[in-house]
């Protein structure tokens, strides 16, 4: 049971390209092969991904290593899934400090897939992957910090670790330190840097900052219309942003405060809950 506790804080999924700090290249072949490699792989061409990608790889650039990762990991066609061969790239890229192949070893080895099953392991690299500065791997350590898993229980050094993570710019970050702050949570009390954090996570149209905001004023009677059309645009932006059970949480509270407001209120907030998606969308 503890094994699967262990696993379950860091397998929150990867699957998106190349994150964190990667080693410097000059503006030679392996940079234009690799950002070829990457468009085809975004564009969902996953046989020109692989053709360009594979010779970048081979010749060292970390990017392109995660990317053939990826494509054996999840088995996209024409490449066949193999999870040993995933991890023999991901491994190669940690090697070089690439964050998001650092995490992917770390999930790796949580739960024995395409390597040894072996905690440590998994740890080191999630530590390493966290400081190297990629978000869901310190937000991760931060939770085993909290519970105790595999190390001493330190509410404290998962606060810190949580803010290191925020002050990098992760959003979703930010929301977790302003609710520790707002509740004294390995830190002492500060409502007043909570709400800081909170309005910085809403600025960059963080859903978990936006739902949070929307929640607020639906649970207060006296909100007033400006601050309701606020709150029913931050809603239906978390709503469009947003998956899972996030997005139902989104949609009951927009349906909640949409009963306060008149169809011009509703017509405002949808102009504004647009330019938050468009914030959004240029993170």
């Amino acid at each position: 049971m503890r094994m699967l506790r262990f696993a379950a804080w860091i397998l929150l999924g990867f699957g998106g390209l190349a994150g964190g700090p990667v080693p410097a290249w000059g503006a030679g072949p392996a940079v234009q092969g690799f950002e070829l490699a990457d468009a085809y792989f975004r564009r969902g061409n996953f046989a020109s991904a692989y053709l360009t990608g594979l010779p970048v790889a081979q010749s060292g650039d970390p990017r392109a290593q995660y990317l053939l990762g990826l494509l054996s990991f999840h088995g996209l066609w024409p490449v066949a899934r193999d999870a040993k061969e995933a991890m023999r790239w991901f491994a190669a890229a940690a090697a070089k400090g690439h964050a998001e192949s650092q995490y992917a070893l770390a999930q790796g080895h949580a739960r024995g897939e395409g390597v040894a099953l072996d905690p440590r392991a998994a740890l080191t690299w999630l530590r390493r992957a966290a400081e190297t500065g990629h978000g869901p791997a310190t937000i991760s350590l931060a939770r085993l910090h909290d519970e105790g898993i595999d190390m001493p229980r330190d509410r404290e050094a998962a606060t810190r670790w949580i803010r290191r993570a925020a002050e990098r710019g992760d959003t979703r970050a930010q929301v977790l330190l302003a609710e520790r702050l707002a509740a004294g949570i390995g830190a002492p009390p500060d409502p007043l840097e909570a709400e800081q954090w909170r309005a910085r996570a809403a600025a960059a149209a963080e859903p978990m900052a936006l739902l949070g905001r929307a929640r607020a004023a639906l649970a207060d009677p006296g909100t007033s219309r400006e601050d309701l059309i606020e709150a029913h645009a931050a809603a239906l932006a978390a709503e469009a942003i947003a998956d899972g059970k996030l997005r139902e949480e989104a949609a009951a509270a927009k349906a909640g405060l949409a009963q306060r407001l008149t169809p011009a209120d509703m017509a405002e907030a949808a102009e504004r809950a647009a330019r938050l998606r468009q914030r959004a969308g240029a993170q």
